[in-house]
């Protein structure tokens, strides 16, 4: 996605510097026939071209429009799938039942794990009242350049040294950190399932060998985590049976149906594009407009000819090319959807949930390009 306070005229020439140099030359042509042959035959009445001109930009702006309600779409989705993934972790966090754990079973907690912010939800006042020192930015939020803020906060890390686990209670079994990095890997599925990559790179962190070999064989690897998720917490709330226990396997069953829902609406967006006649019929009549467009005003113009075209040109090209690239919003390119950058921010938030302090640093645009 093209961030910052301006556009490089290095992605501004790849998409119309070759076009608009051909229609230049054209032109040239044009006003030396007209000019110095005597070729007055090839000026034409400037109306139609007028007339011709507001006609093009209606289709345009039309096409341009549809365009821009896909790349929306697809980044409402994946802020929706920033959020929801907050949110299953957080459920994860809190909702998995806990049994009374004997000093015997101990092991099966992943010891010193806990997160400090959760262990201030269950400490003293004193506790609690030092959480606004422990919350700092994990580059979920950027500014208008696309730069993500990642404050440090001195006082928060001593006073997060000095806060102890006060019990098996707050800290992270291992159902729940899995359940968590699935979530994670899910994120990192999805984004390499859209743009035609290979996922396994980036989900060898999040997952065990033998997950990671049985997704291998999976056709759709994002829905096939979101099943083994689901799995997993069946197992986990088979072994309870309380009342309570089954409506949170329902909240959490209605978490993995909303990821299912978006997987499905970026897979109809990847798979479905704008019907070809709206694709081919305006680069068609920008390209005939244009040619015809030195006809129209060398009469009045002459040797400016050239000039008028190089600046029409780059507009009619520039508005076409837009709706071109920003039509599809997961295929890596330079008006794609920021995927990366959000799985890192996801990857941030739930990792610090699980109290992990050791973070990957928020992804940072690169020549005004956030991936």
């Amino acid at each position: 996605m093209i961030v910052g306070g301006k556009l490089s005229w290095n992605i501004v020439l790849k998409y119309t510097g070759r076009p608009v140099l051909l229609h230049v030359v054209l032109s040239f042509g044009v006003v030396i026939a007209y000019q110095l042959l005597g070729a007055e035959w090839l000026a034409v009445p400037a109306l139609p071209v007028t007339v011709l001109a507001a006609a093009i930009g209606v289709l345009l702006a039309f096409r341009n429009n549809s365009a821009y309600d896909r790349w929306w779409e697809a980044r409402t989705l994946w802020g929706a799938l920033v959020n929801t993934s907050r949110s299953f972790a957080r459920q994860v966090l809190t909702f998995l039942p806990r049994a009374e754990v004997t000093s015997a079973e101990a092991p099966s907690l992943v010891q010193g794990a806990s997160s400090p912010l959760l262990r201030t939800a269950v400490g003293s006042a004193a506790t609690v009242r030092g959480i606004a020192e422990l919350v700092a930015s994990d580059g979920a939020v950027r500014d208008r350049y696309g730069k993500a803020s990642n404050r440090d906060h001195p006082e928060g890390r001593v006073l997060l040294a000095t806060l102890e686990t006060q019990g098996p209670g707050q800290s992270i079994t291992e159902d729940e950190r899995e359940l968590v990095y699935a979530q994670i890997g899910f994120v990192n599925a999805l984004r390499c399932h859209l743009r035609r990559q290979d996922p396994f790179p980036d989900l060898t962190p999040f997952f065990r060998a033998s997950v990671l070999e049985a997704l291998r064989e999976e056709k759709n690897v994002p829905s096939a985590i979101l099943i083994w998720v689901a799995t997993r917490l069946r197992r986990v709330y088979g072994q309870h049976q309380g009342l309570d226990d089954v409506f949170r396997l329902v909240v959490l069953d209605r978490t993995l149906t909303e990821l299912t829902n978006i997987l499905g609406a970026c897979e109809r967006i990847k798979n479905t594009s704008i019907p070809l006649q709206y694709d081919v019929l305006p680069r068609a009549m920008v390209s005939a407009f244009l040619v015809i467009l030195p006809l129209g005003v060398v009469a009045d113009l002459t040797w400016l000819t050239p000039f008028f075209t190089a600046l029409i040109a780059f507009l009619f090209i520039a508005m076409d090319s837009v709706g071109r690239d920003v039509e599809t919003p997961f295929e890596d390119g330079v008006s794609d959807t920021p995927m990366t950058a959000l799985c890192r921010t996801v990857e941030i938030n739930l990792r610090q949930m699980l109290g992990e302090t050791e973070l990957p640093a928020p992804l940072q645009p690169v020549d005004g390009l956030l991936y």
